[in-house]
């Protein structure tokens, strides 16, 4: 059972740490009025948002993304500790 829950949150953190990497790169290259990039947009900004509270602005440069990676790996590398 603790190796399902391992497999769930690995796939999770995954999946999250692919679509923060296309969010990156989509922000860079596709037009904001795309809709495509609006529904990624919408979808990151539920993780990205309470990162972009907490933290104090940078100017430009948006660093959400780095912190959310972070919080990511260290996630699944608590649980692997706990459900070893």
């Amino acid at each position: 059972m603790s190796q399902f829950f391992l497999f769930l949150i690995s796939t999770f953190v995954s999946i999250m740490s692919t679509l923060l990497l296309v969010y990156v790169v989509v922000s860079w290259i596709v037009p904001p009025y795309n809709k495509y990039r609006a529904y990624l947009d919408r979808f990151m900004g539920t993780f990205l948002d309470p990162i972009r509270r907490i933290m104090p602005r940078t100017g430009m440069l948006d660093l959400s993304p780095i912190v959310l990676m972070l919080l990511l790996q260290f996630i699944e590398t608590v649980a692997r500790m706990f459900f070893r």
